[in-house]
């Protein structure tokens, strides 16, 4: 992780308070959360007790809102009972079931129910067709949905966003890392529908912003996309010691890749530097825990608990108060207009709770079978498998820890992780393929989820993303950026409400488990879709051989298919276009495009790149066959 600016370090860590800095010392103890059910502290793994995950057939998982769909067929009579839909009471019946002001929806809110921030779009299912193995109906293990790019100044009651993501708006301080949520002029949260009288919220203009005149302050406004609800039980029961035992703050750390080029003289290590975040429970809902402890949940783990999830949904979303979140959503033109009658709280906290035990208990598919077959039984097998191990994962490590009744292969934590001692392009060391479950906290399905070998694809970590330069105009950005046409190439936003330690470029490394039967859009605000009739294009880059040597191809390509998605989502991991390589694929940092004030935007120490620049360099040296090898890998997941 590169640290803040000297001068400003002091002052990001007093504007974070309690929550501590980056290199302050843990304040949670067990003794203090553990007795308390809405936290849900895992218990440390029992090694003679592992086993592999039970994963749901890869056809049927996330195919309907039942049962036999989204979890374990061990599950028992009272864990199963939670996904009824014939039930109204049951939990996946209130997540699936539009909401009326009678029932507490609003007054202002973003969807009618907690399944339209996990809705597919129909574009989606029109551009995969039946053939990609991509299941597009719509389930809490669903991302949120998106058919382009959304004009913030455009939204009204009659022109909704074009995607079920939610806008976040405020300013944020550069100086010292504070962010406004404007709460007096409707923020953090944009919502985008309304009851009765009430009326949507705007976002607040600049030029009305009384607090803009402060120094330093700028605006930020942002999208958030709904991640799948999948594994995230599984996620719950990982024990928070193994997840620190990941972190590597200062790149110390390196790893053995036969792919060249190496990593620079600016990185310690290996570049990767991901980080825990840390948080308190009763930053988000009331009750919760005092404590500042590792939070795992969110896009930028900045969640301690799977409950504050299922209150920020519900309230945040849809309008709906609890006890654990009795604060009604309204804006400044809706104040004492009857909007909403229906009395508070307007959720009970068995509702939440069970709300909670049904998306603890969301399993995850079972792989594409090319990705454990023989390449005798499967003639994609060796694509697949060719893919893997670029990727760096210890194939051997990782079936045997995913079969039943085999013996695990390999005794280093490094095959724990089924990661391998060749690590290719170093995706493995954020993307960590196996992550051990201890003792759920689960009083429903603990079974299921505790002692498990789950394949997460995720060091449930924060890394910094790379950031384009604030002040970087849109000549300059196509320099050194060029042909993403209708995806933002910056990773990084300042809209961060109770984000905890993490920054603005910071993310949480996304798990990809099951990523191959959800599919996109991907990031973290779904930027990368499918949208057969109105495609956003990237620029593509990869090595080739021909008579005259080595040559980067340079394309600029629409995304239109599950594979090019896949490669646009791989290509924004860093910021700078693909360089040119010399004959011994070398990149040649040399020909960086000049911007003013000799900012250095894309050389190898530049401060904008991301964590990912040597894994993004070793990408970009690939040829076209061994990208597109790296691509199956990750759809049969």
């Amino acid at each position: 992780m590169r640290h803040p600016h000297p001068s400003r370090a002091a002052a990001l860590c007093l504007a974070l308070g309690a929550l501590g800095c980056w290199n302050a010392p843990v304040t949670d103890t067990l003794e203090s959360a553990s007795v308390r059910d809405l936290s849900g502290i895992a218990g440390p793994s029992d090694p003679s007790r592992l086993q592999p995950l039970e994963r749901i057939p890869r056809d049927v998982f996330g195919s309907a809102n039942t049962a036999d769909a989204l979890t374990f067929s061990t599950l028992g009579r009272e864990g199963r009972a939670l996904f009824d839909m014939d039930d109204r009471g049951s939990p996946l019946s209130f997540f699936n079931t539009e909401q009326t002001p009678r029932d507490g929806l609003g007054p202002v809110f973003n969807q009618a129910r907690c399944l339209g921030c996990h809705q597919n779009s129909d574009d989606l299912a029109d551009a995969l067709g039946d053939s990609t193995g991509v299941t597009t109906v719509s389930t809490p293990a669903s991302r949120a949905g998106r058919t382009g790019v959304t004009d913030h100044d455009a939204v009204s009651v009659s022109n909704p966003p074009p995607t079920a993501a939610f806008t976040l708006f405020g300013d944020f301080d550069t100086a010292t890392g504070e962010f406004f949520g404007l709460q007096a002029f409707g923020g953090p949260v944009r919502h985008v529908q309304a009851t009765g009288e009430c009326q949507i919220d705007g976002i607040l203009p600049e030029s009305a912003d009384p607090f803009l005149a402060s120094p330093n302050r700028v605006r930020a406004v942002a999208e958030r996309a709904g991640p799948p609800y999948l594994g995230r039980g599984v996620i719950e029961a990982i024990y928070e010691e193994d997840i620190r035992a990941l972190q590597d703050a200062e790149d110390a750390d390196t790893f053995a890749s036969s792919l060249a080029p190496p990593p620079g003289p600016d990185c310690r290590g290996d570049c990767i530097t991901g980080r825990i975040n840390q948080n308190r429970a009763s930053n988000a809902i009331q009750g919760g825990d005092t404590v500042t402890r590792l939070s795992r949940f969110g896009l930028r783990a900045a969640g301690p608990t799977l409950v504050q999830f299922m209150v920020g949904g519900s309230q945040g979303e849809l309008g709906m108060t609890s006890p654990l979140s009795p604060q009604e959503p309204s804006n400044p033109v809706n104040v004492g207009l009857r909007c909403d009658t229906s009395p508070d709280p307007e959720l009970t906290v068995p509702r939440i709770l069970a709300l909670r035990a049904m998306i603890r208990l969301i399993g995850v598919p079972d792989f594409d079978p090319a990705l454990l077959a023989s390449p005798d039984s499967d003639p994609r097998a060796l694509e697949v498998r060719e893919g893997a191990r670029l990727f760096g994962l210890d194939l051997d490590a990782f079936r045997t820890r995913m079969t039943p009744g085999m013996a695990p292969a390999g005794l280093s934590e490094d095959a724990e992780h089924g990661i391998a001692a060749d690590r290719g392009l170093g995706c493995v060391s954020c993307h960590t393929p196996v992550q051990r479950t201890g003792a759920s906290p689960a009083s429903i399905g603990a079974d299921e989820l505790s002692h498990r070998w789950a394949p997460v694809f995720s060091d449930l970590l924060i890394h910094d993303m790379g950031r384009v330069p604030a002040d970087l105009g849109a000549d300059e950005l196509a320099a050194w950026t060029p042909a993403f046409e209708g995806i933002d190439r910056n990773l990084a936003d300042f809209a961060l409400p109770g984000q905890g330690l993490a920054q603005g470029p910071e993310w949480r490394t996304a798990p990809m488990m099951g990523i191959g039967r959800i599919g996109p859009p991907f990031l973290h605000d779904g930027r990368v879709f499918l949208n057969p009739d109105e495609p956003a294009f990237f620029y593509y880059g990869s090595r080739t051989a021909d008579e005259a040597g080595i040559a980067l191809v340079d394309r600029r390509v629409p995304i239109v298919t599950l594979e090019q998605a896949f490669q646009a989502a791989i290509e924004l991991h860093d910021l700078p276009q693909p360089p040119d390589f010399d004959l011994n694929g070398v990149p040649d940092y040399d020909v960086c495009p000049p911007v003013p004030d000799a900012r250095d935007v894309c050389s190898r120490d530049s401060a904008f790149r991301s964590e990912a620049r040597n894994v993004m360099e070793k990408w970009h040296a690939l040829t076209d066959a061994q990208q597109r090898a790296v691509v199956r890998f990750l759809m049969a997941l």
